[in-house]
């Protein structure tokens, strides 16, 4: 039997893009911080006795400037849980479905737990990652695919597989100005829903980054920014995987 990817289910190749199939169904947002604080208990998303998904994070005071590349001000950091940024540029962060202002998985969990069926079926709807759904903190939002696109820019910015604290990943430094940013290859969550396997577990650690774009494809896609220590690309993935999420500044 055929083996899929589920976190990593591509859609297309390198900015070759197509439609997806039109009759999935639309995943909907939990209504109330109850109804998302039970949802996420029952997927297995370890929460603080007493604090709710969506109020003041771990990490809610982080505050960063951001670096300049060809233009775009990109986060030092990745987007943690609660309009938050992650500790240090290293860390990996949340992971989210595309559209989703929900938290999904963290890459620092040992496990996700079993997943309903409806996890890997329903659809997050929309054309473009919308401003109330987006999980980034105060100021800063999402990336767009021509933002990304200007990151991966050869001749205005520099791109290194390197290590920072001990963290593989790729830094990106802006040719003219010097100023640059690293994105950690922190992996990504993986199930085989063709052998009716519903634990997610983690792979490609040290080896792969996978970032999503605000960018929508086909009427069930979206568009991700991913790298190894091959190089950099882009590829249209199903909107119900769970990516990072490497913000710019919003201006």
């Amino acid at each position: 039997m055929k083996k899929t990817n589920l976190i990593l289910f591509t859609i297309t190749s390198v900015l070759i893009f197509s439609n997806c199939a039109n009759s999935a169904p639309v995943i909907n947002e939990p209504s109330s911080a109850a109804n998302r604080q039970n949802d996420a208990e029952y997927r297995g998303i370890p929460a603080p006795p007493g604090r709710r998904l969506f109020g003041s994070g771990d990490n809610a005071n982080v505050v960063q400037e951001g670096k300049v590349i060809n233009g775009v001000e990109w986060a030092i950091s990745n987007v943690d849980r609660d309009g938050a940024f992650v500790s240090n540029p290293e860390d990996p962060g949340w992971t989210y479905r595309w559209n989703s202002i929900r938290p999904e998985f963290s890459m620092a969990q040992s496990t996700a737990g079993l997943l309903p069926v409806s996890f890997f079926t329903n659809y997050p709807a929309g054309n473009f990652w919308e401003t109330e759904k987006d999980p980034s903190p105060e100021g800063w939002r999402v990336p767009t695919l021509e933002e990304v696109r200007s990151l991966f820019d050869a001749t205005k910015v520099a791109n290194e597989w390197t290590t920072l604290n001990g963290i593989t990943g790729r830094k990106f430094t802006d040719r003219s100005s010097g100023e640059s940013i690293f994105i950690p290859a922190s992996g990504k969550w993986f199930a085989d829903i063709d052998s009716g396997e519903r634990t997610l577990r983690k792979t490609d650690i040290g080896t792969g980054g996978y970032y999503w774009t605000a960018a929508a494809q086909g009427d069930f896609g979206a568009v991700t920014f991913e790298f190894n220590s091959g190089g950099v690309l882009l590829k249209t993935n199903h909107r119900t995987m769970a990516f990072m999420i490497r913000p710019v500044k919003d201006r």
